[in-house]
C-alpha cells in the first residue's frame, strides 16, 4: 500500500493565507460629493492656469492680439479721415467711433485664436496631455478646466481691447467721429472675442492638431462668411460673429446673433468633449 506524496495531499485541501500574504482588497472609492468635485476641479483650474503662463507663445499670441487691435481700428480711422478731407467719401462724412474696433477685431481674434488653440494642442502635440489625464482621469473636466483658464484670460483682455480699439478710432477720426452706441459696441466686441477664443478650444480638443485647428477656425469664422455671403452665411458661427459686431443689414438682432454664436460655441465645446473621451491620446 503506498502513502500519498505530501504535495499532491496538500494540493486537494484550499490554500490558506497568513495575514502577512492576505491578498489586498479594494477600498471602496470615496463618494464624488459637489465639493469634492469643485475641488478637483480647482485643482485642475489651477495646474492649467500656471501652464499658460509657463509658455512664450501666449505672451506672444496676446501681445499680438493687443497690436492688430490698436493698430488696425487706427488705421482704419485715419483713412476715413484722410479720405473725408480730400473729398473722396461719398456716403457719408462721418463713422461711429466703435466701428474702427468692431472691423479691427476681425484681424485680432486671431492674437486670442491662437492663445486659445495652443492651451489646447500644444499638448497634443508635445504628448503632454498623457501626464494631464494622468493626473486628473476625468477628461470632460480637464475640457472645462483649460476653458475656464482660457476664458479668464481672455475675458478682461477682450474688454480692454474692445475699450484700446474704441479710443483709436476717436482719435484717429476726430472731427469725423461720432458717438453712436458706443456701449453696446463694446460689449458686441467683448462678447465676440471671448465666443472666438472659447469656440476654439471646442475645436482644438476635437481635431488635436495646431494646423488643422487654424484652418478650420479660419474657414469657419472668416472665409465662409466672405466666400458665402452675409445672407447665405447668416446662421453659420462666422455670419452670427459677424452680425455680432454689427453687420450691414443684419436679418436679426444683436442678441439674436450673441445666442446663436453662443449655441455654435458650446457645439464646439462638445464636440471637443466626445472626441476627448473616445478618442486615445
Amino acid at each position: 500500500m503506498t502513502t500519498p506524496h505530501p504535495t499532491a495531499q496538500s494540493s486537494t485541501y484550499p490554500a490558506t493565507h497568513s495575514p502577512a500574504t492576505q491578498p489586498p482588497t479594494s477600498q471602496p472609492s470615496a463618494p464624488q460629493t459637489p465639493a469634492r468635485q469643485f475641488a478637483a476641479l480647482r485643482r485642475s483650474f489651477g495646474s492649467e492656469w500656471i501652464k499658460l503662463w509657463t509658455v512664450r507663445s501666449t505672451w506672444w499670441a496676446l501681445s499680438a492680439a493687443v497690436v492688430l487691435m490698436t493698430g488696425v481700428a487706427a488705421i482704419m480711422g485715419g483713412d476715413f479721415a484722410g479720405d473725408v478731407e480730400k473729398g473722396e467719401v461719398t456716403d457719408g462724412t462721418s463713422m461711429g467711433i466703435a466701428e474702427p474696433a468692431a472691423d479691427a477685431a476681425m484681424l485680432a481674434q486671431f492674437g486670442l485664436i491662437a492663445f486659445a488653440m495652443l492651451a489646447v494642442t500644444g499638448e497634443f502635440g508635445t504628448g503632454a496631455i498623457r501626464g494631464t489625464l494622468c493626473a486628473d482621469p476625468r477628461r470632460g473636466r480637464v475640457l472645462l478646466a483649460k476653458t475656464l483658464a482660457v476664458s479668464a484670460v481672455v475675458v478682461p483682455l477682450a474688454f480692454v481691447l474692445a475699450l484700446l480699439g474704441l479710443v483709436a478710432g476717436d482719435v484717429t477720426l476726430g472731427e469725423y467721429g461720432t458717438g453712436g452706441t458706443t456701449v453696446e459696441d463694446v460689449a458686441a466686441t467683448t462678447v465676440y472675442l471671448v465666443l472666438a477664443a472659447v469656440f476654439t478650444v471646442g475645436v482644438g480638443a476635437l481635431l488635436r492638431n495646431s494646423v488643422g485647428t487654424l484652418s478650420a477656425v479660419i474657414v469657419l469664422l472668416l472665409a465662409l462668411p466672405i466666400t458665402l455671403g452675409a445672407d447665405r452665411s447668416a446662421y453659420l458661427p462666422g455670419g452670427a460673429g459677424l452680425n455680432l459686431l454689427g453687420g450691414e443689414d443684419p436679418p436679426y438682432s444683436r442678441l439674436t446673433a450673441a445666442v446663436l454664436f453662443a449655441l455654435w460655441t458650446v457645439a464646439a465645446q462638445l464636440a471637443g468633449y466626445a472626441s476627448l473621451r473616445r478618442r486615445d491620446v
